[in-house]
């Protein structure tokens, strides 16, 4: 008894192997995607990298907030140089080797409108950063960074140039920083202690910078560009945060050879998608990516952590929410970098910049990239113009190709697409023979347009009534698009082909799908050329594996007997029904076979014996042309080819010799490395964008994201999903039914992933007049404020407009409950009202007429202050500071509204001169606010609000911090 064949385009093989394949690969991705790679057993695997040092020195740094404007983050400052200094002493590094240094000069204004160009705002910062050099084989001898030029215009190369290694030391007022950006601060440390011992001492200097406020705006970053350190780095590392924990990510590179740098480290993890997300402005926060690259010019990747993001910034951003093997992925993957980078040895990072301008390092041009991971173990990286260039050729080869076989198949005969009929013979007067050809035609758009439009208004329908349940449970919401796409487009494809089996179902699907790879292609090209984007690397991918497929569809047709041939075996057919069977037999005999003996197709049905009667058979046995055909066509299958299958079910006669396993090979070229991409992608891309809602993100995206990755992760199978048995589409459609109400009715919150709420209490020191704010989405903020013993029985305002965070509502009530205590200024038991006045001070000098004024501004137990004025100054200066930074953009043609202050001490008061433009009705003086803010909660009872709001708010709720400053104290002047 012969076997049948294991891939045969049956129901059963079909069925199997596709469900196997989707499967294997996707069961991996999510394993991959839901875990970290445990760190080694032998922590010192690498000789001079400890984990268990730097876990512990983790758990120190974690143990308290420490924003910039804290007490404890000058703590943490003088720790960390502590730390390094113990470094240099365990490793015996001479002050040459190892240098470390505390800056405490760098002083820096600026208007940041390089981000922001309609801003009204300047700031002055004083920086407080750490840096320790370590120096390379190449580098200079000595104290060279004390003999560079003033300023920062860079007309020369220091040594080969260096690498920068970044993270910063202070946290946000309401989280512990463990992950933004404690893991980064751990690597740094670890990477200082690797690279300073003298076996490990690599090629190019390596500067480690530990910046302080980064949290407010870049402003550690910002101020290093005032370092003589910043010209010697033409690459760098940054090490961030923006998640819970999980996989580093590589969020940006700016080319193809930093990112060769990162190809080869132990687990690499990220997509060029993600980096060219920023590029295009669709992720609006900024890391110190942007400083090193955007204005210093560096060439450099952005390493962080990405989820959860419901952690971001809140009090479970803690090592208890984190793990050793999260930290190690950080540290291991760093190490390999920056010994890639500090080990290149030739002119790839030197070298006049494409820009020409001098205020940037001269680190040569770098090519745009295209990158990504496979299963978390290796990294392809290709340039952007090499893949350019494989779009191009495929957009214009590929139909070419098709389009030759195309004319081949025609010249033969055989091309029995679009194939309504054929004469058997030219000039005959005979009725043409049916050739179903056109079956199927148009069965995939529609059944594409169907499904994919049910899948779309699945993520409408759950946006408009529980928007957030993606938020928690994102795997049920990829669960019921996947099972709504694929039962959907299951029940038209196999009901089309019950309804009229079609030999070229397949073909026709096929052929649909490279069309629509075709016009994905064309976009992708043109934003590739115009745009320098690669995040479709995908399409291109895609529109190679159809093509694949599509060739191997037409390559089939080479095998069918020509539609001549079999329009004279059909006629000749129609002879035997009516003069025998031994007529048709003399008849063919008597045919030329022009295609020879193996075109002639296996038409026949099995010569299965007829069944004996019975009371069940009808009194006259129906006696139909195809019936007759097929005895018919069976013998001449004996006389010709000696094998007896024919088509299969009720498809075209014609389609017996069609091979039943070409499928399994159009299936492995489109299906597979497909799935990857798209899986691992849409997983990326989705874990992303999911927690996003509660920061004012669309409530849509991550649902639109869902379904088009949902709908492309399923094409590979859609050509061939007629063949598949009903019992899985079946079982989808009961997983759709129950992820469907599931999404509609849960509750999309949980401990476990918080909804993030926004907090900030405001005072108004004349009045004593205090509020506090909640900010977040409607109808869960208020849950929030209801449980709040201050809130009882006050009035609540909830609006969008006074908000600001966009697509948040600001829920404020009157906190006189709960006044703020944040300065000691009064003695205990005394309400903290009556010290309101002492919060902060300012003394304003101005002559009777002029148009400028000197401000002394000094807050107590603040280093973060500033001014607001009604109508818009035209020039200022800080007492020790400089110039505004034209590198972050100059003074703003309409003046400015607002000047923010920052200092590193506690107690010098702020001196700053401003001038403004004479009013038109003579008045020549200005009002406004002098403001201070306060972060500092370590202590219970600072900030009672806040502490009630942690206590008492639900299970299911985070707080998280509003903007610079929990509390916000402000007096009124006019000058």
């Amino acid at each position: 008894m012969a076997l049948s064949n294991p891939v045969a385009f049956h129901p059963f093989s079909v069925s199997f192997w596709t469900t196997i394949t989707y499967l294997a690969l996707i069961i991996p991705l999510l394993v991959i995607h839901e875990t970290v790679p445990p760190p080694p057993r032998d922590v010192t695997a690498y000789h001079g990298l400890n984990l268990t040092k730097a876990w512990l020195d983790l758990t120190v740094l974690t143990n308290s907030y420490h924003p910039f404007n804290s007490r404890k983050n000058d703590e943490l400052h003088n720790w960390l140089l502590l730390e390094l200094d113990e470094i240099r002493k365990k490793n015996s590094a001479n002050e040459s080797a190892l240098v470390v240094l505390e800056d405490v000069a760098s002083n820096l204004t600026t208007s940041g409108s390089v981000w922001s160009p309609n801003t009204k705002t300047v700031s002055y910062f004083e920086g407080k950063n750490i840096i320790a050099y370590i120096r390379g084989k190449d580098d200079p001898p000595g104290r060279w960074w004390e003999d560079g030029p003033s300023g920062y215009k860079v007309d020369r190369v220091i040594g080969k140039g260096g690498v920068l290694l970044n993270a910063h030391y202070d946290s946000v007022s309401t989280g512990f920083g463990a992950t933004d950006d404690g893991m980064g601060c751990m690597t740094v440390l670890a990477m200082v202690d690797y690279f300073s011992r003298s076996e490990n001492q690599p090629q190019r200097g390596i500067v480690a910078l530990l910046n302080n406020n980064e949290e407010d705006f870049l402003w550690g970053a910002q101020a290093f560009g005032h370092s003589p350190f910043m010209p010697f780095c033409h690459t760098f590392l940054n090490l961030e945060g923006a998640g819970g924990g999980g996989r580093a990510l590589i969020f940006r590179t700016t080319d193809a050879e930093v990112t060769a740098a990162y190809r080869g480290s132990p687990d690499p993890f990220g997509s060029v998608l993600v980096s060219d997300t920023f590029n295009l402005g669709v992720i609006k926060s900024g890391t110190d990516y942007s400083v090193f690259n955007d204005v210093y010019g560096m060439r450099g990747l952005d390493m962080a952590f990405y989820r959860p993001r419901a952690r971001y910034h809140t009090n479970q951003d803690d090592a208890r929410h984190t793990s050793r093997a999260s930290l190690w992925h950080m540290m291991s993957n760093s190490l390999h970098t920056l010994k890639s980078l500090s080990g290149n040895t030739g002119q790839t990072f030197i070298g006049i910049r494409g820009d020409q301008n001098r205020n940037k390092v001269p680190n040569g041009r770098g090519s745009s990239g295209v990158w990504f991971d496979l299963f978390g173990k290796t990294l392809a990286v290709f340039e952007l113009r090499t893949f350019f260039a494989w779009s191009l050729t495929l957009l214009i080869a590929t139909p070419l190709i098709l389009a030759a076989m195309t004319y081949l198949l025609v010249r033969q005969g055989k091309y029995y697409f679009f194939s309504a009929t054929v004469s058997p013979y030219e000039g005959a007067v005979l009725e043409p023979i049916n050739l179903g050809g056109r079956k199927g035609l148009f069965r995939f758009p529609f059944a594409l347009g169907v499904a994919g439009a049910l899948v779309v208004g699945s993520a409408y329908l759950v946006t408009k009534i529980n928007p957030l349940i993606i938020y928690s449970s994102e795997y049920a919401v990829w669960a019921m698009m996947l099972s709504l796409f694929y039962s959907v487009f299951w029940t038209i494809m196999a009901s089309a082909n019950f309804a009229r089996p079609s030999a070229l179902h397949r073909g026709y699907s096929i052929l649909w799908l490279f069309a629509l790879s075709w016009l994905l292609e064309v976009v992708n090209t043109v934003f590739e050329d115009r745009f320098r984007i690669a995040a479709g690397y995908t399409f291109v991918f895609f529109h190679a594996a159809t093509f694949l497929a599509a060739v191997i569809t037409l390559s089939e047709l080479f095998a069918l007997p020509s539609k001549m041939t079999f329009a004279r075996r059909v006629h000749a057919a129609h002879d035997a029904a009516d003069h025998g069977a031994e007529h048709i037999v003399e008849h063919i005999e008597s045919v030329p076979h022009t295609d020879g003996p193996g075109d002639v197709g296996e038409d026949g049905a099995d010569d299965e014996p007829t069944p004996a009667a019975s009371e069940t058979t009808p009194l006259i046995r129906g006696t139909t042309f195809g019936a007759a055909y097929r005895r018919a066509s069976a013998a001449l299958d004996r006389k010709f080819t000696g094998d007896s299958r024919g088509a299969y079910g009720s498809e075209q006669l014609w389609s017996s010799k069609l091979p039943s396993w070409a499928w399994i090979l159009q299936f492995l070229v489109s299906g597979p490395f497909l799935i990857i991409l798209i899986a691992q992608t849409g997983l990326l891309l989705v874990s992303a964008v999911a927690q996003t809602g509660t920061d004012g993100g669309s409530l849509l995206t991550p649902y639109l994201i869902t379904a088009f990755f949902s709908i492309l992760l399923l094409l590979p199978i859609t050509p061939y999903i007629h063949r598949i048995t009903h019992h899985i589409p079946m079982f989808l459609l009961a997983i759709f039914v129950g992820t469907l109400i599931y999404n509609l009715t849960a509750f999309p919150f949980s401990p476990e992933n918080r909804y993030k709420v926004y907090f900030q209490q405001t005072v108004n020191l004349d009045t004593g007049v205090s509020r506090v704010h909640y900010v977040g989405l409607p109808g869960y903020v208020e849950k929030v404020v209801e449980d709040l013993p201050s809130a009882t029985g006050k009035e609540l305002t909830c609006d969008s407009e006074s908000s600001s965070r966009a697509g948040l509502y600001d829920c404020s009530y009157d906190s006189s409950a709960v006044p703020p205590n944040v300065v000691k200024a009064i003695p205990s038991g005394v309400p903290p009202q009556k010290g309101y006045s002492s919060w902060l001070t300012y003394n304003i000098t101005r002559n009777r007429g002029d148009t400028k004024a000197r401000f002394e501004v000094n807050g107590r137990e603040t280093r973060s202050c500033a001014i607001t004025f009604q109508k818009p100054i035209s020039t200022f200066r800080v007492k020790g500071g400089t110039d505004p930074d034209e590198r972050f953009g100059g003074i703003p043609d309409k003046g400015l509204e607002k000047i923010k202050l920052y200092r590193r001490d506690w107690s010098t008061p702020w001196i700053v001169d401003v001038e403004w433009e004479k009013g038109g009705n003579d008045d020549s003086g200005i009002d406004g606010h002098v403001v201070c803010s306060w972060d500092d909660v370590n202590t219970p009872g600072t900030l009672p609000a806040f502490d009630e709001g942690i206590q008492f708010s639900p299970p299911w709720v985070a707080i998280s911090k509003l903007s610079t400053g929990l509390c916000e104290g402000r007096k009124a002047f006019k000058a």
